[in-house]
């Protein structure tokens, strides 16, 4: 019986560590047409650590290109994506916001924004909480 507890704690407590770890995987698609071209969501908030793809759902070549005014800064490219395609995850580490644009589709106002906001921090009611349910498993 004390192993299920214990295990049963370890399970909980993992649980409890591992939401707070996880990052979330975001997409933004590639749209538009010959005459209007877009990123859909134009600007995306997500929390650092966060990892965000593109994908092309139109049938011309598009980029991710990190920088402004049609100018890349280098911090990530995914290449040329053909239509259908997927590009790999970009992770985003460092709070702020950063700009990108399609290298084909800048002039035609094909830019976007992602938004990195700071992970909310474990509060330490949650860590209280996890003692006491210990506690009364202990006895």
């Amino acid at each position: 019986m004390r192993i299920a507890k214990v295990f049963l704690f370890v399970s909980l407590l993992l649980s409890v560590v591992a939401a707070q770890a996880l990052a979330t995987d975001h997409t933004v698609v590639m749209s538009g047409d010959i005459y209007v071209m877009f990123f859909n969501p134009p600007v995306l908030t997500i929390t650092a650590g966060d990892r965000v793809r593109w994908q092309n759902s139109t049938g011309l070549q598009h980029t991710s290109t990190s920088g402004t005014e049609c100018t890349p800064n280098g911090k990530w490219q995914t290449g040329v994506m053909d239509p259908g395609t997927t590009s790999a995850y970009v992770t985003f580490n460092t709070v702020g916001d950063f700009d990108y644009f399609c290298r084909f589709h800048c002039e035609m106002g094909m830019v976007g924004s992602i938004s990195v906001n700071a992970p909310v921090p474990v509060q330490q009611k949650t860590w209280g909480s996890v003692k006491a349910l210990f506690a009364a498993m202990a006895h």
